[in-house]
C-alpha cells in the first residue's frame, strides 16, 4: 500500500540525503576524469574505458540488486551500498595500476545499482500516495546535487588544498557520516525473505 505509517518527514530527509551522497561518490569519477588521465598516464579513450567500465557495472547491478531489495529490505541494502560506495571512491585513491582502477570502477557502478530501487521503494513504503511524485522528485534532486558537490569536491576544492585524491577521500567521509545517520535514523523494513529472480515476462 502507499504507507505513510514511517513518517515523511523523516523518511525523505534521510533517502534525500543517501542520494546525495551516493550520487557524490559516483560522479566523482566522472569529475577526476582529466585527473585519471594524469595519473596514469592514460589516453583519452582510455578514460572513456573507465567511465564506461563505471556505468556497465551500474548496469549489470540494476536487476540482482533489485531483486535483494525485494528480498531483505531497502535499509540493509541501502546501508551496505554507501558503504560501499565510500570505500571505493577511497580505493580510487590508491588504486596502483589501470587494472585496479578498472576493477575499483565497476565495484562503485554495481554498488550505486542500489540507488533506483532502494531509494523508490524507500518513497513508495514511507510516503502516502498523495505524495509520492512530491517525495520522489524532492529525493531526486540528490542526484544532481551530488554530482554537482563531486566536482565541486574533486576539481575545485581539493586541487586547493591538497590534489584530486583529497576530494575522493572527503566523498568517502561524507558517504561514512550519512551512511551512520541513515542506520540510525531510517525505519526497519523488511522484504520478503527470500531471494527471487526478476519475473521479466510479469514485469512485461
Amino acid at each position: 500500500g502507499g504507507g505513510g505509517g514511517r513518517g515523511p518527514r523523516r523518511v525523505v530527509p534521510l533517502v534525500t540525503g543517501w542520494q546525495l551522497a551516493a550520487s557524490t561518490c559516483y560522479y566523482a569519477l566522472f569529475a577526476a576524469a582529466p585527473f585519471l588521465r594524469e595519473a596514469f598516464g592514460l589516453s583519452r579513450l582510455l578514460v572513456g574505458v573507465v567511465v564506461t567500465t563505471l556505468t556497465l557495472g551500474y548496469t549489470l547491478g540494476l536487476f540482482p540488486v533489485g531483486a535483494v531489495v525485494d528480498g531483505y529490505g531497502e535499509k540493509r541494502v541501502l546501508v551496505v551500498s554507501l558503504l560501499a560506495l565510500g570505500a571505493g571512491v577511497a580505493a580510487v585513491t590508491v588504486a596502483p595500476t589501470y587494472a585496479a582502477l578498472l576493477a575499483v570502477a565497476f565495484g562503485i557502478g554495481v554498488a550505486y545499482a542500489a540507488a533506483m530501487p532502494g531509494t523508490n521503494r524507500a518513497v513508495v513504503r514511507g510516503v502516502g500516495r498523495a505524495r509520492q511524485g512530491v517525495a520522489m522528485g524532492v529525493k531526486q534532486v540528490g542526484v544532481t546535487a551530488g554530482s554537482g558537490l563531486a566536482a565541486l569536491l574533486v576539481v575545485t576544492a581539493a586541487p586547493l588544498v591538497a590534489t584530486w585524491r583529497a576530494g575522493f577521500l572527503a566523498a568517502g567521509a561524507f558517504a561514512g557520516v550519512t551512511v551512520a545517520v541513515f542506520a540510525v535514523g531510517y525505519p526497519s523494513g523488511r522484504g520478503s525473505g527470500r531471494l527471487d529472480l526478476p519475473d521479466l515476462r510479469g514485469l512485461s
